[in-house]
């Protein structure tokens, strides 16, 4: 029985060798080369609710696809798209596939930073983990549909799995990074600062549950937990159970004093509570 251990079996086998590792070189091509990129990203997203669309496609050295003008969005007619970059590369997570669990790695420049997202489906849903390293919030627009806006640069990591028969059935966890954030809201204020802030969270059986969140550095420093009990029909009917404290800057209490006589109590007496609904929050 030939000894593959021995090093002395190699080099005498040397011609045997290179042709096996030309003819898996030359499959890796052939699977890269034809993999259906653009279906593949479709079928991965289509279990959480997402749109995708790009006005074409190209190849990426050494392996893999080029997608340009890349747009991701919720199949909501006049929803906004959640995720949009002139060009996105693409190709296939060879070890999930090999388990006939067909999927993707997908990176972008996007947001003057780094994305990156490796997708694969599960079961009838779809598995994600992302990285994201520096993306400009001011550029991503998540507040404006509310009349206001974001700034600063975010980081993370995560995975989220989605199940689309039972969405109290999607469960993950991320841990996110804000470095220099800035709200600005449609009030007399002007933005206000909240320096570095820090969000641990997970999700389980559609209760998001905050294990951390933490403000330090800015106008306001915020030490905060809680949970949000998801509506699978209608997002701001969510449910909030948060409780945080809150201590505004010595510089910025007096600038933030019209803001700060609406609060139930005054900064720094005791916690505060927030319930109800993202649409019609309950304040104490």
């Amino acid at each position: 029985m030939p000894d593959f251990l021995n090093a002395d079996y190699w080099l005498a086998h040397r011609l045997e060798l290179s042709y096996a590792a030309a003819a898996f070189v030359l499959f890796l091509a052939f699977l890269f080369a034809t993999f259906p990129y653009t279906p593949a990203v479709k079928a991965a997203l289509a279990p959480m609710g997402l749109r995708f669309e790009s006005s074409g496609q190209g190849f990426a050295l050494p392996f893999g696809a080029r997608l340009d003008k890349v747009r991701i969005q919720q199949l909501v007619p006049g929803a906004p798209p959640l995720f949009e970059s002139e060009s996105v590369r693409v190709s296939p997570a060879l070890f999930s596939t090999l388990l006939f669990h067909p999927g993707i790695n997908l990176s972008a420049k996007a947001y003057s930073g780094n994305l990156k997202l490796h997708v694969h489906r599960r079961g009838e849903g779809a598995a994600v983990s992302f990285d994201a390293d520096k993306l400009d919030l001011a550029s991503i627009g998540l507040l404006r549909q509310f009349g206001a806006a974001l700034g600063g640069e975010l980081s993370g990591d995560g995975d989220i799995t989605f199940d689309p028969l039972s969405p109290t059935g999607d469960d993950g966890a991320a841990v996110l990074h804000a470095k220099g954030l800035l709200v600005r809201i449609p009030w007399p204020t002007g933005a206000i600062g909240l320096g570095d802030v820090e969000l641990i969270l997970s999700l389980e059986h559609g209760v998001v549950k905050i294990g951390t969140i933490k403000a330090s550095g800015g106008d306001l420093a915020i030490d905060g937990r809680g949970s949000i009990q998801l509506d699978p029909d209608d997002w701001q009917e969510s449910r909030l159970a948060l409780q945080f404290t809150l201590t505004p800057s010595p510089t910025a209490r007096q600038r933030l004093e019209f803001l700060l006589n609406f609060l139930p109590h005054p900064p720094g007496t005791g916690p505060y509570k927030l319930g109800g609904t993202v649409s019609s929050p309950a304040f104490s």
